[in-house]
C-alpha cells in the first residue's frame, strides 16, 4: 500500500532522502480513495463496539461533546463546524486493520488516524507528532502546511509545548490535497490543515524500525 502512495518514489528512496528528513507529496497516487475511506466505513468505524477512540475538535480546541456513533449525529456537528480526529481506527474496522499492518510490514509499527473536517475550518492547530505521519485525502479539499522544527524538536509532542510554534521562522511550506493525493510529514515537523470543503482523510502514524 504505502508503495502505491509513493508514486514515483521507491520505497529505498524514501528511506534514503525523505524519512525524517523531508515532506513528500504525490498526486493522484492512491488509486481507490473512496475504498480507503468513504461516508459508509466511517459509519462503520463510528458504530464499532467497543467506542472508537474519538476527539471532537474545532478551530484548535478539544471540544467536551460526546462522541457521535452515527452519521446523523456527525452531520450535526458539521453543520456547527466541528469535525473529528478518530484515533487507533485500525481497531475498528478489519480493512483499515490492513492498512497498519501493510504500513507494519514495510516500515513499522502503524496506526491510523481518521479525520472528519468541516469546510471552511481547521481541526488541530499548528503541532507536531513524535511519529512519521503518512496522509491520503479520500474526500473534499484540504490546504496543509508544515515546516521543520527548530526550537522544540528535541521535546516530546504534548500540547504544553506546542505554543514554541510562535517562534518557528523555519520556511513555510503548503500541498493542497484533493480526493487521492498523498503527503508524507516527517516526525517532530510542525503541520496543520484548513479544509475548502467538507473533507475525510486517513493518516498512518509509523514509528519506522531503523529510523
Amino acid at each position: 500500500m504505502l508503495r502505491e502512495w509513493l508514486g514515483t518514489t521507491s520505497l529505498d528512496e524514501l528511506r534514503a532522502r525523505h524519512l525524517r528528513r523531508s515532506p513528500l507529496a504525490r498526486p493522484s497516487s492512491v488509486t481507490d480513495p473512496v475504498g480507503l475511506l468513504d461516508w459508509e466505513r466511517l459509519a462503520a468505524v463510528l458504530a464499532a463496539e467497543p467506542g472508537p477512540d474519538v476527539l471532537v475538535v474545532a478551530r484548535g480546541r478539544l471540544l467536551p461533546f460526546p462522541a457521535p456513533r452515527a452519521l446523523d449525529e456527525l452531520r450535526g456537528y458539521l453543520r456547527l463546524g466541528v469535525g473529528l480526529c478518530v484515533r487507533h481506527a485500525e481497531r475498528c474496522h478489519p480493512a483499515l486493520r490492513a492498512v497498519a499492518d501493510a504500513f507494519d510490514a514495510d516500515l513499522g509499527a502503524a496506526q491510523v488516524q481518521l479525520f472528519v473536517t468541516p469546510g471552511g475550518t481547521h481541526g488541530f492547530g499548528w503541532h507536531y507528532d513524535d511519529e512519521d505521519v503518512f496522509i491520503a485525502q479520500t474526500a473534499g479539499v484540504k490546504d496543509y502546511y508544515f515546516r521543520a522544527n527548530t526550537v522544540a524538536a528535541d521535546r516530546a509532542a504534548h500540547g504544553s509545548v506546542f505554543g514554541c510554534y510562535a517562534e518557528e521562522t523555519s520556511p513555510l511550506c503548503t500541498a493542497t490535497l484533493c480526493p487521492g493525493d498523498f503527503l508524507y510529514v516527517p516526525a517532530r515537523w510542525w503541520h496543520m490543515a484548513v479544509c475548502r470543503e467538507t473533507a475525510l482523510s486517513v493518516s498512518v502514524g509509523v514509528r519506522p524500525r531503523d529510523a
